[in-house]
């Protein structure tokens, strides 16, 4: 892996953005086998209690404060590649680690190992992220950011659908036919995650790396350090950080938790469930990405913000919609929201912290936000775990009570016990994020109104499109086209092995 001084040239930007896009597709595979329903269900059979559970989801937080030494690391070598290629390695021991749990100990000691496993994955990926997120600064072009990651997530997100959906399926036909080796069939998820991060590895160490920009290779470390915090917008921006991560923080470990153990749902229905939220993600990145590029992040966050935490507060009415059997179309509608509003919020607030970040700089900026976010992202799910446990003793809840000459009708109207307190400490700090969030200026910010309008307009035009079938096409156009261009290429080289190329000079193919 050589390193290389001069620009990329735009035939070389457009490879490497073609590779990134399938490297993310590998790594979503990874992530979904490992993370989520997956990882929270693997746990429970382990006999993990909800403060387990919370520390589960503080490690990779706590790692992130090692994004403050890779930065040095990469001003020193700078070689974001071959310093990615050792990271995503690292990982990869870690997940392979999951897989052997059940064959190398007992379900005692399991816990432990897992929570190793997680461990050694959120190390190396908190020391890959300055130099992965620097990459992207320098490799993406500026006008296209919102459309690319629109893109990349979109992909992302089918494969996770897929993955998800089958998974789910997997362990549960799994579970029927083997009750009492369970956890081997988790083990066989993990070790297809393990394959999905080698191929995903393989992506990265074949991508065109731009040669990387700096402004201050003279400076000392506690200098390199101080500047984010110095920039008064960017400080905004890491306020912003630090109170959204604690109010994802606590809720977003304990979903699954709901699902499987509060609810009594089983994994495959889970599953299934945490798909329709990557599917209506999927369909709605490219709408957000449009957003973004024409207004701006910060005004889609502030639309998208509280959305997503009605979604989170929908939450707390699963207990009455139990009593009334509507136990599951709540939650339907709940993942279709959430999946609406977080493809937004995922892809603004990534983008935000990008773009805000100056040019030569962005592997410190990034790094800030990332360890900023990681102080209250620690913090968050092992209070939550802790509170969960206590409020598992508690209940508040109001009924409607209506006296007749007849008798007396009482009907529960809301009712809230152990984890929805802790979702409406969610929802809390999610409306102070949102307070935080004012004081970012981003350029080309508008009024909410305006993005409000600007989503129905766009939304109009979209289900016209739906209604003549070619919005469906358009949402899922992205993996079809790059497979298209893959085969294209390999014919075109076949072609080119056997006579020379019958097209003008200049004349290549693109992904846009």
């Amino acid at each position: 892996m050589p390193r290389r001084e001069t620009e990329l040239s735009p035939e070389e930007t457009e490879r490497a953005l073609r590779n990134m896009v399938k490297q993310g597709t590998a790594a979503q595979i990874r992530v979904t086998l490992t993370e989520s329903v997956f990882l929270v269900a693997f746990a429970l059979l382990l006999g993990a209690p909800n403060t387990v559970i919370g520390i589960l989801a503080a490690i990779p937080a706590v790692t992130q404060f090692l994004q403050m030494p890779a930065v040095i690391l990469i001003e020193r070598y700078k070689n974001r590649r071959r310093f990615n290629f050792i990271t995503q390695l690292g990982n990869r021991f870690g997940v392979l680690l999951m897989a052997l749990i059940p064959f190398i100990s007992t379900l005692e000691f399991g816990i432990f190992l897992l929570m190793g496993a997680l461990g050694i994955q959120a190390v190396f990926t908190a020391l890959g992220s300055p130099s992965w997120n620097s990459w992207l600064k320098d490799l993406v072009p500026q006008e296209r950011l919102g459309r690319f990651f629109a893109i990349r997530m979109a992909v992302m997100g089918i494969v996770g659908i897929i993955v998800s959906v089958f998974g789910g399926l997997f362990i549960g036909d799994w579970t029927i036919r083997n009750p009492d080796g369970i956890m081997w069939g988790y083990s066989i998820l993990f070790f297809f995650a393990f394959l999905a991060g080698i191929i995903a590895i393989y992506y990265t160490i074949t991508t065109p790396e731009p040669p990387m920009l700096t402004t201050h290779e003279k400076m000392s470390y506690s200098d390199l350090m101080a500047k984010p915090f110095q920039n008064k917008n960017f400080r905004n921006l890491l306020w912003f950080s630090a109170t959204w991560g604690f109010s994802t923080g606590l809720a977003a470990p304990f979903f699954t938790v709901y699902l499987l153990v509060r609810l009594g749902l089983d994994i495959p229905i889970a599953a299934a469930l945490a798909a329709l939220t990557q599917l209506t993600s999927v369909i709605f990145f490219r709408f957000w990405g449009r957003l973004s590029d024409r207004l701006s992040n910060k005004s889609i966050l502030q639309v998208t913000v509280p959305l997503f935490m009605l979604g989170t507060f929908l939450w707390t009415f699963s207990s009455i919609a139990a009593d009334y059997n509507l136990t599951i179309p709540l939650l339907v509608i709940i993942h279709i929201f959430t999946g609406f509003s977080a493809a937004g919020v995922n892809l603004t607030s990534n983008n935000i912290g990008l773009k805000l970040s100056p040019r030569g700089q962005s592997s410190v900026f990034i790094a800030a936000k990332g360890v900023v976010a990681a102080a209250t992202g620690t913090i968050a799910p092992i209070l939550a775990g802790a509170l969960a446990d206590f409020f598992d003793l508690y209940q508040l809840s109001f009924s409607i009570t209506w006296v007749s000459p007849t008798g007396v009708v009482v009907v529960d109207a809301y009712r809230l016990m152990g984890l929805d307190f802790i979702l409406i400490l969610s929802v809390i700090f999610g409306i102070l994020a949102l307070y935080r969030l004012a004081y970012v200026e981003e350029q080309g910010e508008v009024d909410e109104r305006v993005v409000i309008d600007a989503i129905m307009a766009e939304t109009r035009r979209n289900v016209k499109t739906i209604s003549t079938v070619d919005g469906l096409r358009h949402t899922f156009e992205a993996p079809i086209k790059l497979t298209r261009k893959a085969v294209r290429r390999k014919r075109t080289k076949k072609r080119d092995d056997q006579s020379v190329d019958p097209r003008p000079a200049g004349q290549e193919d693109h992904v846009e």
